[in-house]
């Protein structure tokens, strides 16, 4: 669920002259990372550090955006100030932005101060609590989830979409745009470590963005696939995406250049079968973005294909995926033709309906 942007009419704030009031009972709870506004009180929680680090980066901008002059202290666990001393009532009302990065370490004497702080925040003060997992502090977690505080979920992203709108942000951030697809085919090729997707997306920003400053246009997927033509994962989905349009000679020909290039079987049985699980999903009854973790554009693509395809002509696909699968993981003394007779099999199975 995305905050709304920081004005006076946004729930859970009120402001008066650039100062805070106390956060009422009904604020919203979770917000994204890349949509959090600033708030008496905000909790980042979650194990994903890059996720926890981009949200607090965005609250220190927004914090200074709103008053240049904003006072940022930080309270690790042994830096003996207390919330106390950063937060009283400052007598010339300067705002200050207050972080906790370690919560879930904090000695016992700051997180009752947390506690007691909780029920009335001083309206020049923006604190942030970051708790990046574990048990420890339960009583004051549940205590801010009580009072309604927004909280940003730092958790590990898994669905594609999620790391889609990772991507999507990052270019945003950069005051850049990305197409739709073009951040599928990032995802796919890097989305197996989110720090290395956001390097990756940093690299393509600045690459793809002109000397002169002039505003450039959304970065496209041959964009990306120029610059991820030697991941395995870019190529295989490639010859997926040919496989299943029936494209044989396309197909095996980007097969054979991924062989060249030193591509493992087994990676690239493994980008096709997850690839022809995805087509099969959108077979299913009921089957829709939502339920299936998927963008909708991703989803009117494969259904525009599954309509060239049958339940039988699915299964004979999938039976070939599995066969080719057990064969690259030891079981063939010959895994490159187990690929190759694998993507034969799928172009065959479609013509075949």
């Amino acid at each position: 669920m995305s905050a709304h942007p920081a004005d006076e009419s946004a729930p859970g704030r009120k402001e008066s002259h650039g100062r805070y009031h106390q956060l009422p009972a009904t604020a919203m709870s979770e917000v994204e990372w890349h949509s959090v506004a600033l708030s008496p009180i905000t909790l980042i929680k979650g194990t994903e550090s890059l996720i926890a680090a981009r949200a607090l980066e965005r609250l220190r901008t927004l914090a200074r955006e709103q008053n240049p002059e904003v006072a940022i202290h930080e309270l690790p666990g042994e830096s003996g100030e207390s919330l106390v001393q950063v937060a009283s009532p400052s007598l010339f009302g300067e705002p200050r932005l207050v972080i906790v990065p370690e919560l879930q370490n904090a000695p016992d004497a700051l997180i009752a101060e947390i506690l007691d702080y909780l029920p009335s925040p001083e309206p020049d003060v923006t604190l942030v609590l970051v708790h990046r997992g574990g048990n420890r502090g339960k009583k004051l977690l549940d205590a801010l989830t009580k009072a309604k505080v927004p909280t940003v979920p730092a958790a590990p992203l898994k669905r594609a979409a999620d790391k889609q709108a990772f991507v999507t942000a990052e270019f945003t951030r950069a005051g850049r745009r990305i197409q739709p697809d073009a951040a599928a085919a990032l995802v796919d090729a890097f989305g197996t470590d989110l720090s290395e997707l956001a390097a990756i997306s940093r690299q393509l920003i600045d690459d793809t963005t002109a000397d002169d400053g002039t505003a450039p246009a959304p970065v496209t997927t041959s964009e990306v696939h120029a610059l991820t033509a030697g991941r395995v994962e870019s190529t295989a989905f490639a010859v997926a995406d040919a496989a299943i349009a029936g494209r044989e000679q396309e197909a095996l020909q980007l097969l054979a250049q991924a062989m060249l290039a030193g591509a493992d079987p087994v990676p690239i049985v493994a980008a096709i079968a997850s690839k022809m699980r995805s087509l099969a999903a959108v077979t299913a009854p009921g089957a829709t973005a939502r339920t299936l973790g998927k963008p909708e554009w991703m989803i009117r693509n494969l259904s525009r294909e599954a309509r060239s395809w049958t339940d039988r002509s699915v299964a004979r696909a999938l039976d070939a995926v599995a066969q080719a699968d057990h064969e690259v993981k030891g079981a063939a003394r010959d895994p490159r033709w187990s690929v190759q007779h694998m993507v034969m099999e799928i172009c065959r199975a479609r013509r075949a309906r």
